[in-house]
Formats: structure tokens, C-alpha cells, sequence
């Protein structure tokens, strides 16, 4: 028998008021309230799904084991089938994703959502929730307990004890996906392992299906344009780089923008401590785990940051703006630059930038740099637990929702419908004006499944090279985190205080407000909060994972 999602709690989760009065307990929602050891030191583990890749077209340039991504200058000329059975059972299924778009249209007037739910064979409804309200409106969703979608999307926020929720409420998935069993589903099959180890397991089980991306990590997006107008190299060293950023500011432009996210934890500094050879949040030494906060190069950076606000590079409301606003002020030339994450290499980025400026991707400026990989997933799904007919099901929206470049069913997934979003030409996909609204971001069904990213930019195959050109740069000298992954106790009940200590240091020193040595005093801060019980659980949970 099917298990639904209350209509009345679909209603009171879209509300933009759904919040406001919510208290109690954390995560009342856990069940037995009992403690939980998510932790996998000392357990089973389930194996890893078997990686079947998928055998596509092939390349204009070819990708590399250090993370360099497929290049494709045009689409392929015939795509196949990857799903040929029935997906759905003509159910409704509900979903809560983030959003870093606009609302959708709803699916009565979404050709789409409707393209979407005939081809799933389901009622697909999905709450989107704004990146800006995403963190509060899952502590209020883990907290109500009962009241679950059949998918939820969870992101890499670091919500207070979310492993245990998922233990207490979410279906296990192992003996579905673990080993071979995954070869029933082949789309999810072709997920690097990877990304799979990158979302981690849980007390030794899989949980979830995680949502591949490239190796890069959040990296500087750059308008090419306004920096070959000033005079400015691809490659530049420290003082090249902050000369670059003070000589494009002026007027009602800047060399840099910020935002609440990036400023609430390491997504604003996570370029500059990469360039100058921080480690990627941990260093592992002799089976230790030592913070990338205590490191001289991550101070170093901080002190780029300062100057760079010093010189008023850094646009105003960098502390305040939502992600959405800033990606807005850079595809409109306000700021010259962002820090964003690799997803942002997309079609729609370009669309949104509608030829003003050539976007490329700014190069680290330290001599010995060590940029910053991503973790290797956005985040992962889970779903409400319910009958094993019901989650094979899920598990087959997800399988065709995650097919690969050069299927038919990417191609409805990613662009829409041939004829009404986009048409083929010499070039490729071109977009019709219909797929500025309707499509992947607004409503963001790629937060549900999503293929193995290659580099094809549908229409800017001069973009697409820029980037494949970063690629080959960068990413053999990139470091990985070693904590991904990981499971930590002091991770899951304090990683959103963890987080917010670096936030809140980083912003002050930054923007003036304490001076560069109060940062030793925010390390040690961080440590006693919990940041040294944190590197002694990842180091025993490295060890067993090893």
C-alpha cells in the first residue's frame, strides 16, 4: 500500500509563513528517541554499489583520473534509451528540493512538470524551498515526524544530528543498491563510486542515492570579459590578483561578491585559502586529523580577504545578499567575480548571462596552491519509509531522472521538450524563450536525480573549452577533504555551531569589525566548542573506513 504525503502538510511546508511560531525539541521527529550510533567504526559495511559506467558518445577531448570532465563542442547526433519499463505506478509522489531559481509555473500550465510526470508515470509534487530557507524549513520538516514526503532532498548543510533522522525515518536501501543489486537500476549504476562514498554510510548501511558532481569544488567564476578589458592575465600571482580586483571596482561595479552562505561557514574563503595551500578542511598526519583553521596559509588568506574589503572590492551587502541575489548581480556585470560552486558551469548560467560577458574561471594566485576539491556530490535523496514496492519505485524515479548524457531521457530531464523548450541544429540544443521558464532550475527535478556531469554547453562551445582548459590546469595539484564522508557525533549535534564560529570570525576580520590576530582566538573557540572532539572522531572513522 502506498504511503502519501498529507496535502495539508505540502501546504503548510510551501506557506511563507510555515515557520514562523515552530519550537520544541530538535528532531522530535526521530522515533524511539532512543541514542543512535550512526558511526561505522566497528560495523558491517554494506558494499559500495557496483560501478557499471555507461558506454556514451565519445568525447571532443577526453576527461582524466584527475577529475578533468568529458568535453563535448556539440550534441550527439542520436541518443538512446535508457529506462524501457514502466517507471511509475500512476501514484502521487511528493518531493522536497532546494531551489535556486525562480517558483515554477504550477504543472497545469508547465509543459515541463507534464512532460516530467507522463514520462515517470506519476503525480509528481514538489515543495521547493528557497537555498536562503532551506536549513529552517528541514530542521521544521526533520522535526514534525510524520509528516514526510516520499523524497527528500537533503544538501550538505550541516543540520544538527540529520543522520540519525534519516537512520529513524528513512528506508534503508542497501540490499537495493549495495554490490550488484544496483545493476537493477543501470542509470544508477553509472554513478562513480566516488559519490557514493563522498555522501557516506550510515551505522555501515546506505541510505541514500547521492547526487554526482565534477571534482572541482566551489571555484571563482569569473567575468572574462571585464578582466581582459583591465589588462588582466589569465594567470596572476597574490598581489596580481588583488591589483586585478581593485582596478575593475568602480562606479556601480565590483571585483567581488559575497553572501549569507558563503559567509556563514568556508564558501567565501575556501578559493583564496586554496590558491595560497591551505588544506582541504583537514590534513591527515601520522592518523590525525588537523584542522585546516590552524594553518598559517588559511590565516594567509584571510588577510587577502581583509585587503580585498579594505580596498572596497568586496560589493556592500556581501554579508546579507542570498545566493540567488549575487548570481543575479554577476550575470549582470555588477560584480566581476563570485565564488560559486561547479554546478553553476551549466547552460542556464549562460542563458542568464545572455552574451554580456565571456564567463571563465579564475585560476589560483599562490605559488604552491592546493584549490579546494568538491566533495563529489551536491547532496543525496532519501525516502520515507514505506512498503519495498514503493521504494523500488522511487528508486526507478531516481534511476531515470540520473540518466546519462546521450539518453533520451537526459535530454527530457535536462532540456525539456523537443519542439516546445528547445529545438536541434547544427550547433546542438538550442532553447526556445519557453525554456527560460520552465526548466531544470525553476523546477528542480535535477535535485532528485541527475546524471554524471560531462562539460557540454549547448551554443557556447568557447565556454565549454575555457572550462575544460581550467580543468587541465587546476585540478592536478587540487586536494581532496579526507573527512568526506565521515561520520562524526560532534559533526551531526554540532556542525552547524562549528560552522558558524568560522562564519562569524571570518566575516568580522574581513570586514573590519575585529582585527586579523582575533582569529587565533576564534581557533581556539572552535576547538573547545567541539572541534577537537570532531578531528578525533573522523580520525577512528578513517581508520575503520580504511
Amino acid at each position: 500500500m502506498a504511503v502519501h504525503y498529507p496535502r495539508r502538510s505540502l501546504l503548510k511546508l510551501a506557506g511563507a509563513g510555515a515557520l514562523a511560531g515552530v519550537a520544541g525539541p530538535l528532531l522530535a521527529g526521530c522515533g524511539d528517541g532512543a541514542k543512535r550510533d550512526v558511526g561505522n567504526a566497528g560495523k558491517d559495511l554494506v558494499p559500495w554499489p557496483t560501478y557499471v559506467p555507461f558506454s556514451g558518445p565519445p568525447p571532443d577531448a577526453p576527461g582524466d583520473a584527475n577529475g578533468v570532465q568529458p568535453l563535448y563542442l556539440t550534441y550527439p547526433q542520436q541518443v538512446v534509451r535508457s529506462v524501457h519499463d514502466t517507471v511509475g505506478d500512476g501514484s502521487e509522489v511528493t518531493a522536497m528540493v532546494i531551489t535556486y531559481g525562480a517558483p515554477p509555473r504550477p504543472v497545469e500550465a508547465n509543459r515541463f512538470w507534464q512532460a516530467i510526470n507522463k514520462a515517470l508515470n506519476v503525480n509528481l509534487r514538489i515543495v521547493v524551498v528557497p537555498d536562503a530557507e532551506y536549513s529552517q524549513k528541514m530542521t521544521t520538516l526533520m522535526a514534525s515526524g510524520d509528516d514526510l514526503p516520499d523524497i527528500i532532498m537533503f544538501s550538505q548543510l550541516a543540520l544538527p544530528r540529520a543522520a540519525e533522522f534519516v537512520q529513524a525515518q528513512c528506508a534503508d536501501i542497501s540490499d537495493l543498491v549495495g554490490g550488484d543489486a544496483v545493476r537493477q537500476y543501470p542509470n544508477l549504476a553509472n554513478i562513480p563510486t566516488r559519490a557514493w562514498q563522498a555522501m557516506g554510510r550510515i551505522s555501515g548501511r546506505i541510505y541514500g542515492v547521492p547526487l554526482e558532481r565534477p571534482a572541482p569544488g566551489n571555484s571563482l567564476f569569473v567575468n572574462r570579459t571585464a578582466l581582459n578589458q583591465a589588462g588582466v592575465p589569465v594567470d596572476w600571482d597574490t598581489e596580481g590578483y588583488l591589483a586585478a580586483m581593485r582596478k575593475v571596482t568602480g562606479g556601480r561595479r565590483w571585483g567581488i561578491g559575497g553572501s549569507k552562505s558563503l559567509f556563514g561557514g568556508s564558501g567565501a574563503i575556501a578559493y583564496h585559502a586554496g590558491s595560497l595551500g591551505a588544506p582541504n578542511q583537514w590534513r591527515v598526519d601520522g592518523g590525525k586529523f588537523v584542522s585546516t583553521l590552524t594553518t598559517g596559509q588559511y590565516e594567509e588568506a584571510l588577510g587577502v580577504m581583509r585587503r580585498l574589503a579594505e580596498a572596497g572590492a568586496y560589493h556592500p551587502d556581501s554579508l546579507t545578499l542570498s545566493a540567488t541575489d549575487l548570481q543575479t548581480f554577476w550575470h549582470s556585470g555588477t560584480v566581476v567575480s563570485i565564488s560559486d560552486g561547479f554546478g553553476s558551469v551549466a547552460p542556464n548560467t549562460l542563458a542568464k548571462i545572455n552574451g554580456r560577458f565571456q564567463l571563465d574561471l579564475g585560476r589560483p594566485y599562490g605559488p604552491a596552491p592546493t584549490p579546494w576539491r568538491g566533495t563529489g556530490f551536491f547532496g543525496h535523496v532519501a525516502f520515507r519509509k514505506a512498503s519495498p514496492e514503493r521504494i523500488q519505485m522511487l528508486l526507478r524515479i531516481c534511476n531515470y531522472l540520473s540518466a546519462p548524457f546521450g539518453t533520451a531521457e537526459y535530454e527530457l530531464a535536462t532540456f525539456g521538450v523537443e519542439g516546445v523548450h528547445y529545438t536541434k541544429n547544427a550547433n546542438g540544443i538550442a532553447p526556445s524563450a519557453l525554456a527560460g521558464v520552465e526548466n531544470n532550475t525553476n523546477l528542480p527535478v535535477k535535485y532528485i536525480g541527475v546524471a554524471p556531469a560531462v562539460l557540454y554547453l549547448p551554443g557556447h562551445p568557447e565556454a565549454a573549452r575555457a572550462v575544460h582548459e581550467w580543468e587541465k590546469a587546476v585540478l592536478p595539484s587540487s586536494v581532496a577533504d579526507p573527512a568526506v564522508g565521515l561520520r562524526s557525533a560532534t559533526q551531526s549535534s554540532k556542525g552547524a555551531e562549528l560552522n558558524r564560529i568560522v562564519g562569524d570570525a571570518v566575516s568580522a576580520i574581513v570586514f573590519g569589525r575585529k582585527p586579523l590576530s582575533a582569529w587565533q582566538d576564534a581557533v581556539i573557540q572552535w576547538r573547545q566548542a567541539g572541534g577537537d572532539k570532531l578531528a578525533e572522531e573522523l580520525a577512528a572513522e578513517y581508520a575503520a573506513a580504511r
